[in-house]
């Protein structure tokens, strides 16, 4: 091993370190008790003993430190380091056994020494000692001889010495970033948000930003280098389900089950017993196949049990309960299982001919509230590191009958030949306060438990689930947004004060949230369109929505667009609607699922309905499915790599080099800019200093980016400018000339300054009615942005409107073809949209449609560019204080009032529009 260990060691070194030393050891179990002479080969590992020494440029002395690398040399890694300071002694003796090698020549055996040596030094005001075994005799006496200089120079130079330079070195700080997901609120927000404030003259933080930035790019960078180039998928159908205090008394097929199965086709109902063979022979079978799973096996009746069919089977099931028990009793302690076991009994009945596929992985109570996880068979060595958590939020803030209930998993997928890195998964099951008036407590809810849901080290398996307590290593208490990807299933009630009060419900919770809407608005906007055609117009009444769109609770959550009807509250021996809605009570979404997830983990959802078929509660159960991408990583390499970057950029902010890049252009000139055109530019970024190099735009409202590069590297970045409504609005009254300058910030470094230079066409779109009345000519052909005519010589409507309605009056004049090429549905081609914008601005003439195409492309596109003026108007066609008054219009007298009275400029534009539209329909009269 001569020069090939000294090699291993050394690329673990900075470059700032130097190996003195290298020694081959082995440790034993036996070591502490000092009983070497009962110890084998067998139960040794071996291990290598390095003497490091780090020179500090700024004074020119040497510090040194003993460590101690990992166990083979392809994988060096370090597994203790230790200073040599004045604590440090090591003793050298003979072990009280020796042995017999074997590999002598000659076919004779030869003893070979062995001897011990024990190293004793101080860490956190403790005294350990290491003991350790060698056969080397040569090497062991330059360790020693390298050992006493280096602490010799320590006793005899008086200078500070702090070890600072050992903190990369330790397993601690490399592999801090892996013990637990990042805090999902942290790594979904931008990473210039958690950097102190700069500008231009004031840097901020320097060495704060460093320690920020390098984190996150170690982090990224060391699941990059271990990717395997596979992935895993898993699927989980999530769901929630407010029962009312009643018993399991329905087939839940619907709800557990993502496709139909034969036996639903010919009405097969499941038992609610367990099943067996013998329980699904009568059933009408195709074929019959044997699997086995386990320790098990059976021979099973059901050709449905082919691999295609597994296809759309989930692989987790997690479902959430509300309401389970509503008794008074259950108010103070719920320890008896018998509702639950009812429940996951109907679970697996449910399932049907797969029910015998999945077990029950995991489940908590608390009060009325469960959350059970069920899992196949096949996948449930992929779960470990069960963890549960409970927090009431009811009575006196604290009582169970609100709350939550949560489950925390680790998911590894199976991977040959190396170990996965694991993807944290976490659902929760919330019941929070109810009544219209308590949105302020329900977002107070949200943020409580949110806070109290922590996941001890404490916490026991249920005897019933699927794990290996003895196996369970020390954990730490971590918190509910410390994972991969959160689930929040819970029951809020909705609505907001103009309109009646909603509930609504988060997969797994009952939130309670309602809608801003009155009771005869909400049922007559649901009766009015069979299905859920008013849906969209009642959800931006949801406060649930409101509040996050304010950020007031679930920020960051993600919701799929909600396509079914309200899930509560049905009669139940009660007078009912039409729809079959309980008359007292408003209908309301109170069951919702909600997630948010990593960057790195990517979810996409399947579907999120109710199932009305299952009446057996004043709710209907609601479900979603998720289909999770996990990344292959190996677990190894990525602590590896991390442990070694983490070296390399170690200490950055310490150094007396001072970081250097160089900046290619220092000038963008984007040239003319039009409205919603995407133009690009590229700058090229090199790090031609000595160091790595931490770097940010001082300027985040421009351009917000930083990044990392060591030294020798380069990156290449992409400006972009796209004009959409929000900025045209703005520079539409501004002078034309863009000018503008970046500020490329490096971190202890200095700033380098990019000039960003542009002219603005001035466009039609993003300004306000009034000023589109008021513009003399085509609005690219003004001077200045205030060239305006006087009010009273302004036109009844803006020109470009009645250009794009005049349009579609000259050729589209064939109804029926209009309807059936579907106009304001069609896909539209974007050349043509900027073409007619551009004539628009210009008030050069619209391009005529070919024989034959007058409902092509070209009218498709007419009618879009229409549809996203009106929408890119500053101010909306339908004031906001008048929607309400608009939604309560019940002839066509009223709604006529409504519009002289209050659309002055607008009236030319609806009566344009509305003869269009009569005279389409007269001509297919």
């Amino acid at each position: 091993m001569n020069g090939i260990m000294e090699a291993a060691v050394q690329s673990l070194l900075r470059s700032s370190e130097n190996l003195k030393a290298a020694l081959e050891v082995e440790v034993t179990q036996l070591q502490e008790r000092g009983d070497l002479s009962s110890s084998s080969t067998d139960d040794r590992s071996r291990r290598i003993l390095a003497v490091v020494s780090h020179r500090r440029e700024y004074v020119g002395d040497e510090e040194g430190r003993c460590r101690t690398p990992g166990r083979s040399i392809e994988d060096l890694s370090v597994e203790v380091a230790y200073p040599i300071s004045g604590s440090f002694s090591f003793s050298v003796a003979q072990a009280r056994r020796k042995t017999l090698d074997l590999r002598a020549s000659g076919g004779e055996t030869a003893a070979t020494l062995e001897l011990t040596l024990t190293i004793k030094y101080e860490l956190a005001t403790e005294i350990r000692s290491h003991t350790l075994i060698t056969r080397d005799t040569r090497k062991l006496q330059s360790f020693t001889a390298e050992c006493r200089r280096l602490k010799d120079m320590f006793t005899r130079h008086e200078f500070d010495a702090d070890f600072s330079w050992l903190s990369p070195y330790t397993q601690e700080s490399s592999l801090k970033s892996f013990s637990s997901p990042i805090d999902l609120r942290m790594v979904n927000v931008p990473l210039h948000t958690r950097l102190s404030p700069a500008s231009a003259g004031l840097p901020g933080d320097d060495a704060d930003d460093i320690s920020i930035v390098r984190e996150n790019w170690i982090y990224n960078k060391a699941i990059e280098e271990a990717f395997t180039g596979s992935s895993a998928r898993l699927l989980i159908r999530t769901g929630t389900f407010n029962v009312n205090g009643k018993m399991p008394s329905q087939d839940l097929s619907p709800w557990l089950r993502p496709t139909k199965r034969n036996s639903e086709i010919s009405g097969w109902i499941s038992p609610l017993k367990a099943i067996s063979p013998l329980d699904i022979l009568p059933n009408p079978v195709d074929e019959h196949m044997t699997t086995s799973l386990g320790a098990s096996s059976a021979t099973l009746a059901h050709a449905s049990l082919n691999d295609d069919a597994k296809v759309s089977d989930p692989d987790l099931l997690v479902l959430g309960f509300q309401e389970l028990d509503l008794s008074t009793e259950a108010l103070l302690y719920a320890t008896s299982t018998v509702r639950e076991d009812a429940w996951v009994e109907a679970i697996l009945a449910g399932l049907g001919e797969r029910g015998i596929l999945y077990e029950k992985l995991a489940s908590k109570q608390l009060v009325g509230m469960l959350i059970v996880a069920i899992a196949k068979k096949s996948r449930l060595s992929c779960f470990s590191d069960i963890r549960f958590s409970t927090a009431g939020a009811g009575i006196m803030g604290i009582m169970g009958n609100k709350g939550a209930t949560a489950i925390r998993m680790s998911y590894t997928p199976s991977a040959q030949e190396i170990s996965a890195s694991p993807t944290v998964l976490t659902f929760v099951n919330a019941h929070l306060a109810a009544f219209d008036e308590m949105i302020e407590r329900r977002n107070f809810d949200f943020h409580d438990l949110s806070r109290r849901l922590v996941f001890d080290q404490t916490d026991e398996l249920d005897s019933n689930s699927y794990a290996n307590t003895a196996s369970e290593t020390s954990r730490r208490p971590v918190g509910l947004f410390e994972s991969d990807v959160l689930f929040w299933m819970v029951r809020w009630r909705l609505v907001d004060y103009y309109l009646t009060r909603w509930m609504i419900d988060l997969a797994v919770t009952d939130l309670n949230y309602r809608i801003d809407l009155a009771d005869g608005d909400v049922r007559e906007l649901l009766t009015s369109f069979p299905g859920p055609g008013n849906v969209p117009l009642l959800l931006k009444y949801d406060q649930l929505k409101i509040a996050i769109a304010s950020g007031k609770a679930f920020a960051e959550f993600s919701e799929h667009a909600i396509t079914h009807m309200p899930s509560y509250r049905y009669a139940s021996n009660t007078s009912e609607d039409s729809l079959g809605y309980d008359r007292k009570r408003k209908p309301a979404w109170t069951d919702r699922i909600l997630h948010m997830s990593a960057p790195s983990v990517p979810v996409t959802q399947r579907s999120y309905c109710s199932h009305p078929q299952i009446t057996l509660s004043d709710h209907r159960p609601v479900s979603a499915d998720f289909d999770l991408n996990v990344s292959i990583v190996d677990k190894q390499r990525r602590e590896i790599a991390a442990s070694k970057l983490y070296r390399e950029l170690w200490g950055v902010e310490h150094s007396s080099e001072i970081p250097k890049i160089k900046l290619q252009p220092m000038k963008l000139d984007f040239g003319k800019v039009y409205y919603r055109r995407l133009i690009r530019q590229t700058l090229s970024i090199q790090n031609n200093g000595q160091i790595p190099c931490v770097y940010r735009f001082a300027n985040p409202q421009l351009l917000s980016l930083q990044g990392l590069l060591r030294p020798g590297e380069s990156s290449t970045i992409t400006v972009t400018v796209f004009v959409d409504n929000s900025p045209a609005s703005r520079l539409n009254l501004l002078p034309p000339r863009l000018d503008s300058t970046l500020i490329l910030h490096t971190a202890l470094g200095k700033d380098h300054f990019i000039s960003v230079t542009g002219e603005y066409q001035y466009t039609c779109f993003a300004n306000k009615l009034a000023r589109l009345t008021r513009l003399p000519c085509p609005v690219r052909s003004m001077k200045s942005p205030n060239d305006q005519v006087p009010a009273q010589q302004s036109v009844n409507a803006p020109r470009e409107i009645m250009r794009l309605i005049n349009w579609l009056m000259t050729y589209v004049t064939d109804p029926v073809r209009a309807i059936k090429s579907d106009l304001f549905n069609d896909l539209i081609e974007e050349s043509i949209c900027i073409n007619i914008r551009e004539c628009l601005d210009t008030g050069d003439q619209f391009p005529s449609p070919q024989s034959g195409e007058e409902h092509g492309p070209l009218t498709a596109a007419i009618v879009s560019t229409l549809i996203q003026l009106l929408d890119s108007l500053v101010d909306p066609v339908v004031p906001p204080y008048l929607h309400a008054r608009c939604l309560q219009m019940t002839s066509r007298d009223e709604a006529f009032e409504v519009r002289s009275q209050n659309f002055s400029i607008l009236d030319s534009i609806y009566a344009s529009r509305s003869y269009w539209m009569n005279f389409l329909l007269n001509q297919s009269m």
